[in-house]
């Protein structure tokens, strides 16, 4: 009788380790899961960064260059009139 309880007593803490590796394994998965989530949600912030980065320097040359010109036709408009 007392090897059967002994038995059981072994088999319970068998399946407790089982259901407690599992439960780490399935933590593991879920941790590994969010930090490449993360991972790609920081790439993407990154990307999208340098689009509007390179989106305003490239507004930004443009109104420079037409300040430049319309500067050059300021000059050009009282060199005439002289």
């Amino acid at each position: 009788m007392m090897m059967m309880f002994r038995e059981e007593h072994e088999r319970k803490l068998e399946n407790r380790r089982v259901e407690e590796d599992q439960r780490r394994r399935e933590e593991a998965a879920a941790k590994e899961a969010r930090l490449l989530a993360d991972k790609a949600e920081a790439e993407e912030r990154r990307r999208q960064d340098k689009l509007e980065m390179d989106d305003r320097a490239r507004r930004d040359k443009e109104e420079a260059r037409a300040r430049t010109q319309e500067m050059l036709l300021l000059i050009e408009a009282m060199f005439k009139k002289e």
